[in-house]
């Protein structure tokens, strides 16, 4: 049920980027069309500068729209990876949360559980999964010597 509805929004998503990338053709399209009559002396820059000056502003936002949904469709790549990995998750989780208490188990729950729905027949958690850091290098130096050099 939760893959379906992930589908569905991710389909809409690319259905109004699809919109988006046709709208911004139209407007580029038509910028070209201005600029060829420019170049050919039809219509003087007077004439055609307020309806060139709208048609950036158009294709400013529809660019911005674009960005926006491109990363909300990049965002919603899952990468997989194997039982081995997730089982170690799952068990740190499960001693942390064994061996914590009811304040911080409170308090790590509510770190990345963002809301939940409740309907008639289910319960849909909206959560982030929590993720231990990565191998984190640590860099080591030692204190430089400090020398004070002076006269009395």
């Amino acid at each position: 049920m939760v893959n379906e509805e992930m589908d569905d929004s991710a389909s809409k998503y690319q259905e109004r980027l699809d919109t988006v990338i046709s709208e911004i053709n139209n407007v580029n399209g038509r910028l070209e069309r201005l600029y060829d009559a420019l170049e050919t002396g039809e219509l003087q820059l007077a004439d055609l500068a307020p309806r060139i000056q709208q048609l950036r502003q158009r294709q400013e936002k529809l660019q911005i729209t674009r960005q926006g949904l491109e990363s909300l469709l990049s965002g919603r790549r899952v990468e997989l990876v194997d039982l081995g990995t997730v089982t170690q998750y799952v068990e740190g989780l499960h001693s942390l949360l064994m061996e914590s208490t009811l304040a911080e188990r409170k308090s790590f729950i509510k770190s990345f559980i963002k809301e939940v729905r409740v309907t008639d027949s289910e319960v849909v958690p909206n959560y982030t999964i929590p993720m231990p850091p990565g191998e984190l290098s640590q860099e080591r130096l030692g204190v430089p010597p400090i020398v004070h050099y002076g006269g009395r």
